[in-house]
């Protein structure tokens, strides 16, 4: 079933935002917990220096065309998926069964590299980024372009088409080159500082795209992290972006209309379950915002 498109509101580019709205990069802002930094020495070195030095030169070609406060923060070697509450089960459903997991907008790739090392066969996980630059970047810092065997790719999602027709189309794994060849196959879905980046309405056209990528059986997960608040509504933005702040009602009454539209609101009621925690954020340095940072850590579950 075709759908017909929601407004879109695309990400404004760095010429968009404007050098003052740049900040500059600051070293001591790197701070590794003590899972982060044993996973890091496991795969990259165990040398402490020979670490941060790859890391910082990773995070200055990073931010050199692409300055999000994210890459300033480090949060490319961050291990925030496996925060989520839901992570362990979604990992030994993996090691269980023949699923799919789609990290979309996997930036550097450090949170599916974790979830293959923490046993999810690394075959059937796709990283999927819009910047190509930054999947490469993921094998500079990990230094596994020959050998890491997720399969990574460049793609928008604005360029999936929304369609819910439950038959799934997707290839051999290795032959997967674009989003729509994933349709009503992926089992396990993971967005992380996605949504945050747009307006209300774009954000409702990412979650119709997730349902249509996503096998709408029993056991299926997508969750992630961006930021919310307690209350929906706009967000503090230091670059000048449109963004909208959902709050844990808004946020699982989005899904629900999603899954109310590609399957039924019937479905939607019995079969879907939303579990959306707001948690203490970042400084507010950080990002130069006017107000504390929270962050809404969720799941959306079909039962």
């Amino acid at each position: 079933m075709a759908h017909q498109e929601p407004v879109v509101t695309q990400e404004l580019t760095v010429d968009q935002l404007g050098p003052n709205n740049i900040q500059p990069l600051d070293p001591s802002l790197l701070k590794l917990s003590d899972e982060e930094r044993e996973f890091l020495h496991a795969v990259i070195t165990p040398d402490d220096e020979e670490l941060k030095q790859r890391i910082l030169e990773v995070q200055k070609q990073a931010s050199a065309k692409h300055p999000y406060p994210c890459i300033r923060a480090f949060h490319f070697v961050n291990l925030f998926m496996a925060q989520n509450s839901i992570y362990p089960d979604v990992v030994l459903s993996g090691r269980a069964a023949d699923t799919l997991f789609l990290d979309l907008g996997c930036c550097t790739g450090t949170d599916v590299r974790k979830l293959a090392y923490d046993g999810y066969p690394a075959l059937n996980i796709f990283g999927v980024d819009l910047r190509l630059d930054f999947i490469d970047l993921g094998y500079k810092l990990f230094g596994d372009a020959e050998s890491c065997p997720v399969h990574f790719f460049s793609a928008d999602i604005f360029g999936a088409p929304i369609n819910f027709d439950p038959r799934p189309v997707a290839p051999p794994s290795h032959l997967v080159k674009t989003l729509d060849q994933l349709k009503a196959s992926v089992d396990h879905i993971y967005t992380g500082a996605l949504f945050h980046l747009f307006d209300e309405p774009t954000q409702y056209s990412i979650a119709l795209r997730v349902v249509t990528l996503l096998k709408r059986k029993k056991g299926s997960v997508v969750f992630g992290r961006h930021q919310g608040l307690s209350e929906a509504g706009s967000i503090d933005d230091h670059m000048g972006r449109s963004r909208f702040g959902h709050s844990p009602y808004s946020w699982a009454k989005m899904w629900k209309e999603a899954f109310a539209e590609a399957e039924s609101p019937e479905f939607a009621e019995e079969n879907v379950v939303v579990v959306a925690t707001l948690t203490p954020g970042f400084e507010e340095s950080l990002f130069k915002t006017a107000r504390r940072v929270e962050m809404l850590y969720w799941s959306v579950r079909i039962v």
